[in-house]
């Protein structure tokens, strides 16, 4: 295929992923105004709304300021993020980085390594002048310089699309589910314990009831909520890895490298985190899968899958 099929390609992939960050953004933002709705209408079934209302802007807000602060300190603390002590790594990586940076219209991102011999990096960030991209020393050993271009190229794409943002909102929401199921479960038992232990008087009701509906609805509200945000999170999260692997495609201008680079990655047999809800922000799954389910909650496609995918760009090309 001659350069003219490749322009025509690339350009087509282009626009595509322009419509796709375009519908990602509406959907984001009618979930956030969904949420302050929903406290709206519990604090009006409760007696207020505007208490409702506030809620539900704290609720949005706060998982907002999560995503956009405190998720790049998390994933830099989790990691032990190291950063002047590998100076000639850090030059190799923003060396790489600039060119992708300048094609993808980005602000060169800081740059810090990862202390482990897993085969991964990942990048971190909303705001264009406090972005970071970290790789492990692991890929600094194994990855050519085109293969890591090609992984850097993924997490630029992830930088431009503001992923870091969504990933963020999911992760404080969870946490949040989290909370609020353990309070209503603790003030539950707390009631039961409480009027168990106090003595009663004649005609006087009893509290415990109260105390089995806010454990039993604390219980009933974690599980569920867990699972329908764990669900939706994780098949939103697949898309971007592929919409991002598309992106590294798009400023690379070949399929090959990244492909060799995943490969590389699914070899490994060391896992780079253990249970972490910081998986989602790596270039592949940085988790062991040991069950079914891993695949349901997987943070990532199957290696094969992007690899099938990235095989057809690269046809596209016209690569062999």
């Amino acid at each position: 295929m001659g350069i003219k099929g490749n322009e025509s390609a690339i350009d087509r992939w282009a626009r595509r992923r322009k419509q796709v960050d375009v519908r990602q953004w509406i959907w984001y933002v009618l979930i956030w105004l969904g949420t302050v709705a929903g406290g709206v209408w519990v604090g009006y079934r409760a007696g207020s709304t505007r208490d409702g209302l506030y809620v539900g802007l704290a609720l949005v807000g706060g998982c907002l300021l999560y995503a956009t602060v405190f998720l790049t300190i998390h994933l830099m603390w989790t990691m032990r993020a190291e950063t002047g002590i590998w100076p000639e790594a850090e030059q190799r990586i923003s060396r790489l980085l600039k060119p992708l940076c300048e094609k993808a219209g980005v602000l060169l991102p800081r740059v810090f390594i990862i202390p482990e011999t897993a085969v991964n990096a990942c990048a971190a960030g909303v705001f264009r002048r406090r972005q970071y991209v970290g790789v492990t020393q692991g890929a600094l050993r194994l990855l050519s310089d085109e293969e890591l271009s090609a992984v850097l190229a993924h997490e630029v794409t992830h930088l431009k699309r503001r992923d870091a943002l969504f990933d963020g909102w999911w992760i404080a929401l969870t946490g949040v589910i989290i909370w609020v199921s353990t309070v209503s479960v603790v003030a539950g038992i707390t009631i039961i314990a409480s009027d168990s232990a106090r003595p009663k008087r004649k005609n006087e009701g009893s509290a415990a009831g109260l105390g089995f509906v806010l454990v039993l609805g604390g219980i009933v509200f974690g599980i569920v909520s867990w699972f329908i945000v764990q669900v939706v999170l994780h098949a939103v999260m697949r898309r971007s890895e592929y919409m991002a692997d598309n992106g590294a495609v798009l400023l690379t201008g070949k399929a090959r490298p990244l492909m060799t680079a995943l490969q590389k990655m699914e070899a490994q047999d060391n896992p780079l985190l253990q249970h972490s809800a910081l998986s989602m922000m790596f270039s592949v799954n940085p988790l062991p899968r040991q069950h079914w389910w891993d695949r349901l909650f997987a943070t990532h496609p199957r290696t094969s899958k992007r690899l099938m995918r990235l095989e057809q760009l690269g046809k596209e090309l016209g690569e062999v």
